[in-house]
């Protein structure tokens, strides 16, 4: 028996449909647009007769073309999820909103990588985004070598216009921070300054995912206190601080926050300074314990012999092992030191046995996993 694609179900041709058009994780990162080195869009290598590539842009965008049906079920999954990279792709978007004002109440999802001025007619006309992916930029493409008055005051209009988007997007869940710029400058500040009184506004927020080292700084701040007060708030993620910094200790006065996650796990065991201090506050360390998976660990306390090179476990750890080690019922064993030969003591009511060591080597010290 013979199927055509016309009677297949289109439900199940819309799932097919989403799994092609929509954009996967693994899809390369495109460079920012003020990158100076940005690769130009050629059909055909100078070097090599071969075409190149095509665009993964344009193998998305192929199945809407095939028929009128595909189109219609297509259509919607086109713009459910939105990735602005350039000042024009956000211009045409917004021209194409205001012709065709159901296309935006399809999205879901918009991920803006640079300053882009139209970014606030496009918000306008998208009242349905929950999931916002903000890169925070200098505001200009490009670093003049003299200081201009007139490009200074357009990115600052840029900058105004870009931030006046946040306020009008009302239902944002999920927000994800990145940013190609020093905090400390000043257009950055600014959009972070905007972005904390639309975080009042966003009442329904429940995770926020900074992608870098978040330094104190008075931007920073007024984005902590932001963060403290949205009642949804269940989960924050954030690189790990090389120092100590009160940005999330200031966070973790939320009530409503659940975890903090700190990435990457690899380097908590390096952390001490920040570590160190974090657990002078118990909210914030229960919260990094529910949150980051290295810490869920309990701690216990290990004996390292200067004298003698081994790590020997005690306390209540070690008589555990030693029973469940030795079969009921048996002799007791003899205990000898294996690199002296020495007898050792096998009082039941001492957890290290003590052997006083030669003049001036240091005694046992006890250290502590994190």
């Amino acid at each position: 028996m013979h199927t055509t694609l016309s009677f297949i179900p289109e439900e199940l041709l819309e799932r097919i449909l989403e799994l092609v058009i929509s954009p996967g994780p693994s899809e390369p990162t495109h460079r920012p647009s003020w990158h100076p080195y940005a690769p130009a869009s050629r059909p055909y290598s100078k070097s090599h007769a071969s075409p190149i590539a095509p665009s993964p842009v344009l193998n998305r965008v192929s199945p809407l073309l095939v028929c009128r049906a595909w189109l219609r079920i297509a259509t919607p999954l086109q713009y459910r999820h939105i990735a602005l990279r350039t000042p024009r792709q956000t211009v045409l978007l917004a021209n194409t909103l205001r012709r065709n004002p159901q296309f935006g109440l399809w999205v879901r999802s918009l991920r803006v990588e640079g300053t882009f001025a139209a970014l606030g007619d496009v918000s306008c006309m998208c009242p349905n985004i929950e999931f916002f992916d903000l890169t925070v930029d200098n505001g200009v493409p490009y670093s003049p070598p003299v200081a201009n008055a007139d490009v200074m005051q357009a990115a600052e209009a840029t900058i105004i216009r870009f931030c006046e988007g946040f306020g009008r997007l009302r239902k944002i869940k999920h927000l994800i921070i990145r940013k190609t710029a020093y905090l400390t400058q000043p257009r950055p500040s600014l959009i972070f300054d905007y972005l904390s009184r639309a975080i009042y506004k966003w009442r329904d927020l429940e995770s926020v995912n900074i992608t870098f080292r978040f330094s104190h700084t008075p931007s920073s701040a007024n984005f902590a206190a932001s963060l403290a007060a949205a009642p949804k708030l269940r989960m924050v993620r954030a690189a790990l601080p090389a120092v100590w910094n009160s940005t999330l200790l200031e966070i973790s006065a939320n009530p409503a926050l659940q975890r903090i996650e700190l990435a990457p796990d690899t380097e908590l065991l390096g952390a001490h300074l920040f570590l160190a201090e974090a657990r002078k506050h118990p909210r914030l360390l229960e919260l990094i314990r529910a949150g980051t998976p290295l810490m869920r660990a309990r701690a216990h306390t290990t004996t390292v012999d200067l004298r003698f090179g081994p790590v020997v476990e005690t306390g209540q750890r070690a008589a555990q092992c030693e029973r469940s080690a030795k079969p009921s019922g048996s002799a007791p064993t003899r205990r000898v030191d294996p690199r002296t030969g020495i007898p050792l003591s096998n009082a039941p009511n001492s957890s290290r046995a003590y052997m006083p060591g030669p003049r001036g080597v240091p005694p046992a010290r006890r250290m502590s996993a994190v």
